[in-house]
């Protein structure tokens, strides 16, 4: 129950340190009294502005919003978001590749929680505004890491520096905790109601707040420590959060005064009262704002609207306003709806990043030139609003983040405001999202936490209300992403459940056997690999490994001693509901997931203690072909993945210099190319050849080799003509049979049988591509040149709002047009709309020269509202040019560029931030280096062939075969034929097939490739368009072929065995790549954990392993959270992770050893003893 006095809310505070009572008058404080800071002599401040007055000053006159209001691009894509009960979190994915959790907070308010904060792999949020709890999330899967007590009630946004998060609570007190383990280091009461968030740097942490004796107040404290420094009186609380800019801070009072204070001392510097409705932002010597004010709209009506105002840095005087924007929703203070209005009130604070400010205000999302105000671009976001219908913006790359109340979350090009994504979550978002390493993280008004994988890394740097604990804009990008923790060596064991403390690593991989069996070009492939568990008492486990992007996961056998469980396919979330069923019961289970298209999981539950366990995968995989070799790629190690900046540093836990696993990896290969094999090499290992035929090879290690670098085998095949090689697999039970032909060109294509070419590359000059995307458009336009043959002829030419050329026709690739051509590419610029459609007619007009192939290489990100015209065009007026698309940026348009090259025959490559454009030019050239046989069809002659894949065939490339996947449903024999033009002149071959009718190698392999190659399609029709038909097709395929999509997995239940006991969770450590050093950050030895009781496992989010994506995936996987535990002050350790580094580079090691009795097993006590011991010592060292 709360007391309403005055414009105070009194709630009864928690007894916890520092704690005061609840019920007005308040009695003198318990705790120290705050020293209020000595009168200091200062210069008499500005006098405040009259309110009145500086409302009624007229703004600039009114600018009209853009005829293209926001969203009109495209409509927003809803989200397949599974429905989730309190407590509860599921996963999903979406767009294909795309992953996302969403969790709904225990409380279930739709009281706004605010912006989550993001920090340590971790997004926290307070509940709500009637909530006692503040919650972590793991950032990538939704599950609930840990839960700190908030027993004033009401957290607010949080921000996090060095380690700690800190919070303020509606009703009375700061508190600080650890961002790891969610423990608290200290907690600070202030008074009651505190409706805004703290601010923290150099040392001092700063925050409004009530006093005892009446009033307001602006407390500096200790960062460690919670020692008040000094205390200001304000006339009342902090609107949002205070600035902090050097040795000032800067905050907006709920009265609408804006403030600036020395953080030193406290002594005021200036304050500006003009009825201001956001925190301040700060850029160069300018402070922006949003104010209210009113005017007289065009049918003479009076309408409250928001005001962008700029002030001088150095007094508070008001420099320049720009046009006001409706914003009748607008109260007369933050609080006029009492303390839970003011707590959640968010303002329309602008953003600037590099000299543009960005504010959703009233009913638009604006951009201005920082210094100028000038207008840049601007969106029309509703005609009329009751309430702030959007959140301030986050801005993160090249991207403008922000929510609406409509429930869509908006990604807009800064440039020029198109809308780059969005995604309806389907409930009310009113705070301001955080953006970190890809992901978008967004609370909704109705209790729920979404996150969405929107990009890649480098979609990075605002990762809290205001980007950073100081809030003042985008976090220094020194944070590892979190999937640093996610990228396992082959063979890697994580065990996972409730270890005891000082357990560690005691799951060893004893040896991994790879045996393949490859055909044409076709690989099956056996992996067993055998883990000794010394512990004397059961495991859960989840097991990560690494397999080549095309690999089809179709089978999975676990051997637990004399037993074999041999996995089911089902479902995804009918695996994961068993599987989870079984675990609790402590039956042995096994669960396979694919976690992204080369990255798969494995949980295996209920391991018996002391047992040899063995898991066998099996997996099919169409080996890739280059520069005249198949090639047989195995994954042994996937290396730590490091962060863009200099300090960044891998998380992934590697061996230290020195250190080596005990485990080796043996090799077989039995090869039947069906062509002639010239020559078997490997670059990466010592191997044993042995010949059958031309055709038939044995390949072998010579010895077992550390996994500590992938093996690739090449198979060199080239002939005098192009060959072409059939498998065929004969119908079984009705089903259809299954046919793979490749056609293999020459490797040695005479000048004289290359098609000549003419490349024209097209590259978007756009606003849109301002910085990173131009820059990487440059340096692969300019890679491509260089590579130009003496026979080729090329053009060049950059569009935006109009078509620049570099010459009026095609040039002879000679070194000096070559050299000019680099020159102008050198000196093409961002500016402009995106007028694609011209730059393409450009390109095609005049015509080519006869014999000559038209090849256009457009590099563009894509952003553009008239897609559907772009097609038209491309499909009317593109005759037998090719278009390959190459797309460039951290979010481009996929949907346009795979359509364009899909039209055009070609084929589509993306570069993105953090990758190098030269290479990734040059593998694209590559492709289109020799065109050799073109316009290609194939005649079956009669033969039953049905559903060939690719639809339209592409162009046969010197160095790179034609692939052609089919099934068929009748055996047969005929001559298939197939037709083209050689260097422009007609090609005809004629090849003898013969389709099994039945018996003979069943080779269900080839059903695997074309189930793989089929579900390839529809992921590209249904990221185009997404569709619960196809979708469900996806699915059928997966059970019906026994293959891993987004929504299978398999699962392997014996009831035979039953355990009992705690499980352990310990992690492997993986090698350090051959040639990599290991930094001096980087982990040693093993982990040393401490865990929290055993919860669920709960699977990522699965991708497809071919081609391009989808969208609106319905597989999803919920979780319990743990139930909520009573949390003293300062409250136990709920989960840490102490990973520590011995000195002499074998502590753990050194311990396990120790421990190891005579017959093999552990000594689990005396394991404890010695790596407590060294915990112990690296905390004391610490501290």
């Amino acid at each position: 129950m709360c007391v309403v006095a005055i414009a105070l809310i009194a709630c009864g505070c928690g007894a916890g340190q520092d704690a005061q009572p609840a019920s007005p008058p308040r009695a003198p404080s318990a705790a120290p009294a705050m020293p209020i800071a000595p009168p200091i002599a200062i210069a008499p401040p500005p006098a405040p502005r009259d309110l009145d007055g500086a409302a009624a000053r007229p703004p600039e006159p009114t600018i009209p919003a853009d005829t293209t209001p926001l969203a009109a691009r495209f409509t927003p894509r809803p989200l397949a978001i599974p429905q989730v009960r309190s407590g509860r979190s599921a996963r999903f994915t979406f767009d294909g590749q795309r992953r996302g959790w969403f969790a709904r907070l225990p409380e279930a308010t739709r009281e706004n929680p605010l912006t989550p904060v993001y920090a340590q792999g971790r997004v926290m949020l307070g509940g709500g505004f009637t909530s006692h709890t503040f919650y972590a999330f793991d950032a990538r899967t939704g599950e609930l890491d840990w839960r700190a007590a908030a027993p004033d009630g009401g957290p607010t946004a949080a921000i996090a520096l060095d380690g700690k998060v800190l919070f303020n609570t509606e009703s009375c007190t700061l508190f600080v905790v650890d961002a790891r383990t969610g423990r608290q280091r200290w907690s600070r009461w202030l008074g009651d109601p505190l409706m805004s968030q703290p601010a923290a740097a150099n040392g001092r942490v700063f925050s409004g707040h009530v006093r005892d004796e009446g009033g307001y107040g602006f407390t500096a404290m200790d960062l460690d420590t919670g020692r008040v420094l000094w205390t200001r009186n304000v006339p009342a609380d902090v609107l949002n959060a205070p600035v902090l800019d050097g040795t000032d801070v800067f905050f907006t009072t709920m009265d609408g005064t804006v403030w600036r204070l020395d953080q030193r001392t406290g002594r005021v510097v200036w304050r500006e009262r003009l009825d201001a409705t956001s925190a301040p932002w700060l850029h160069g010597e300018t402070v922006h704002v949003a104010r209210r004010a009113r005017r007289q709209n065009e049918s003479g009506a009076r309408e409250t609207i928001e005001v962008a105002t700029v002030l001088a840095k150095s007094d508070g005087s008001t420099m320049r306003e720009h046009d006001g924007a409706p914003a009748s929703f607008l109260p007369p203070r933050p609080d006029s709806g009492g303390v839970q209005a003011g707590w959640a009130f968010e303002g329309s604070r602008p953003t600037i990043v590099d000299g543009r400010a960005y504010q959703t205000i009233g009913n638009e999302v604006q951009a201005r030139d920082a210094e100028t105000g000038a207008l840049l671009w601007r969106r029309q976001y509703t005609d009329a609003a009751r309430t702030r219908p959007a959140s301030s913006p986050a801005i993160a790359g090249a991207q403008m983040v922000f929510g609406t109340r409509d429930g869509v979350l908006f990604g807009l090009d800064i440039d020029t405001g198109m809308t780059a994504w969005a995604y309806d979550v389907g409930e009310p978002i009113a705070a301001q999202p955080t953006v970190a390493h890809g992901w978008v993280y967004a609370s909704t008004t109705r209790g729920g936490v979404v996150a969405l994988e929107v990009g890649d890394d480098t979609l990075d740097g605002w990762h809290m209300w205001g980007g950073n604990a100081q809030h003042t804009g985008a976090v220094v990008g020194d944070v590892a992403p979190v999937e640093a923790d996610e990228r396992p060596s082959e063979g890697t064991l994580r065990l996972a459940g409730n270890a005891r403390v000082g357990e560690v690593a005691g799951f060893v991989l004893q040896s991994t056997r790879v045996s393949a069996r490859v055909s044409g070009f076709v690989a099956r492939v056996s992996v067993e690999q055998e883990f000794a568990n010394p512990y004397a008492r059961a495991v859960e486990a989840v097991y990560l490994f690494p397999l080549p992007e095309s690999a089809a996961v179709d089978a999975m056998e676990l051997r637990a001693g004399d037993r074999v469980v041999h996995a089911d396919i089902r479902r995804r979330h009918e695996a994961r509901e068993a599987y989870d069923d079984a675990r609790r019961r402590g039956v042995l289970a096994s669960l396979l997931e694919q976690e992204r298209p080369n990255l798969f999981r494995q949980s295996v539950a209920n391991v018996q203690p002391g047992q040899t366990v063995r898991v066998v995968l099996q997996y099919t995989q169409a080996m890739p072909y280059e520069e005249g070799s198949h090639r047989f790629v195995y994954p042994m190690v996937a290396g730590p993945r490091y962060s863009s900046g200099e300090s960044s540093t891998p998380r992934q836990i590697v061996l230290a210099p020195g250190e080596a696993r005990p485990d080796r990896v043996e090799v077989a290969i039995d090869a039947d190319l069906g062509v002639a094999v010239s020559e078997v090499e490997s670059p990466t290992h010592a191997i044993d050849v042995t010949r059958s035929n031309d055709q038939r090879v044995r390949v072998s290690l010579r010895e077992a080799a550390r996994a500590d670098r992938d093996l690739e085998v090449r198979f060199r095949v080239a002939g005098t003509a192009p060959t072409v090689s059939t498998m065929a697999s004969a119908p079984i039970e009705g089903d259809a049979g299954h046919l793979a032909l490749s056609i293999h060109p020459r490797l040695d294509v005479p000048e004289g049988e290359t098609t000549p070419r003419e490349l024209v590359f097209v590259v978007d000059t756009s606003s849109s591509m301002n910085g990173r995307p131009i820059e990487l458009a440059r340096a692969a336009t300019i890679t491509a040149l260089r590579g130009l043959r003496a026979s080729d002829t090329f053009r060049v030419l950059g569009f935006s709002d109009a078509v620049r050329a570099f010459d009026a026709g095609a040039l002879p690739a000679t070194p000096e047009n070559v050299a000019r051509a680099e020159q102008f590419v050198g000196e093409l610029r961002a500016l402009g709309a995106t007028e694609m459609i011209s730059g393409l007619r450009a390109a095609l007009e005049p015509a080519g020269e006869a014999g000559r192939m038209r090849i256009l290489v457009l590099l563009t990100d894509g952003y553009i509202g008239n897609e559907t015209d772009v097609f038209r065009a491309v499909h009317d007026e593109l005759g037998d040019a090719r278009v390959f698309a190459f797309g460039v940026g951290s979010a481009v348009n996929r949907y346009l560029l795979a359509r364009v090259a899909e039209e055009g025959r070609g084929d589509v490559q993306v570069v993105l931030p953090s990758e190098s454009p030269e290479r990734a030019a040059e593998v694209f050239h590559a492709r289109i280096a020799r065109p050799y046989l073109t316009d290609v069809s194939i005649d079956w002659s009669g033969l039953a062939v049905s559903d060939a894949y690719p639809r339209r065939l592409p162009d046969l490339f010197a160095d790179r075969p034609l692939r052609v996947h089919a099934r068929y449903a009748r055996g047969g024999e005929g001559e298939i034929v197939i037709r083209g033009r050689v260097a422009g002149r007609p090609f005809e071959q004629r090849v003898r097939v013969s389709l099994p009718a039945s018996g003979g190698d069943a080779r269900e392999e080839l059903g695997s490739i074309w189930a793989r190659t089929r579900v390839g399609d529809l992921m590209t029709a249904l990221e185009l368009a997404p569709n619960a038909t196809l979708q469900e097709e996806v699915t059928q395929l997966g059970l019906r072929h026994h293959l891993l999509t987004p929504w299978t997995a398999f699962v392997a239940i014996d009831e035979s065995q039953r355990v009992e006991g705690e499980a352990l969770r310990v992690e492997q450590p993986s090698e350090v790549p051959s040639g990599m050093v290991a930094t001096e950050r980087a982990m040693r030895g093993r982990t040393v954990s401490i865990a929290p009781p055993a919860r669920p496992s709960a699977s990522g989010s699965a991708s497809s392993g071919y081609g391009r994506m989808l969208g609106g995936a319905l597989a999803a996987e919920e979780y319990d959270a743990p139930a909520a535990a009573p949390q003293p002050s300062p409250p136990p350790v709920a989960r840490s992770e102490a990973r520590r580094r011995d000195t002499r580079g074998g502590g753990a090691g050194m311990c396990m050893e120790q421990a190891r009795r005579a017959d093999g097993t552990i000594d689990e006590d005396a394991l404890r003893r010695c790596l407590a011991a060294i915990a112990e010592s690296a905390r004391l060292h610490e501290e």
